[in-house]
């Protein structure tokens, strides 16, 4: 590659809601060919892994439109311009499941889709300590909450049943903390 750099020469947004915008850049190639390239941006959403006392992990079923069918996943949702992941984590697992988290810790963030998008996955676990008052489901979320041994969704996140990566990849994080749980 001659310089290596690409050269992005314009912008144009094509869509833009509360949630994500969808843009295209005019880019210049090394080589000096001129292409259209569409990105995805979003704020991101942090993903945590809710694991109660009794060893069971808390996940969410819930309709996934571009896929055109239910998911079963970490409870998760977006980071608010400017919000703190952390305190993003904690208020998606409450609302989506009226569990409190006791001991968020951070495992990592990650770009879930580096081709496509801007969008950043943080990724978070806990103790999962139920609330009392239930979930405080927004008008567009029809949730079901899935209580499972964890040992049972890391087989079925190893033998491909779940398919959500942030889901995947924090139930297969290593950690001391996995060899705490009940048995």
């Amino acid at each position: 590659m001659e310089d290596g750099s690409w050269r992005t020469l314009g912008r144009d947004y094509v869509y833009r809601n509360p949630w994500c915008a969808f843009r295209v850049d005019e880019v210049r190639l090394p080589g000096g060919m001129e292409i259209e390239y569409g990105v995805l941006e979003s704020d991101g959403f942090a993903a945590v892994v809710p694991v109660t006392d009794g060893g069971d992990v808390v996940l969410v079923r819930q309709w996934r439109q571009p896929l055109e069918k239910f998911t079963l996943e970490l409870p998760s949702g977006g980071v608010d311009s400017g919000e703190d992941p952390l305190t993003a984590a904690g208020r998606e697992l409450f609302e989506e499941t009226g569990y409190r988290a006791k001991d968020l810790e951070s495992l990592t963030s990650v770009h879930t889709s580096t081709g496509r998008s801007t969008e950043v996955c943080h990724l978070f676990r806990c103790r999962a300590v139920r609330d009392g008052r239930g979930p405080r489901l927004e008008p567009t979320e029809h949730i079901e909450i899935v209580e499972m041994p964890f040992g049972e969704a890391v087989r079925m996140a190893e033998s491909g049943e779940l398919s959500d990566a942030a889901t995947v990849l924090g139930l297969l994080w290593p950690g001391e903390w996995l060899y705490q749980l009940p048995h």
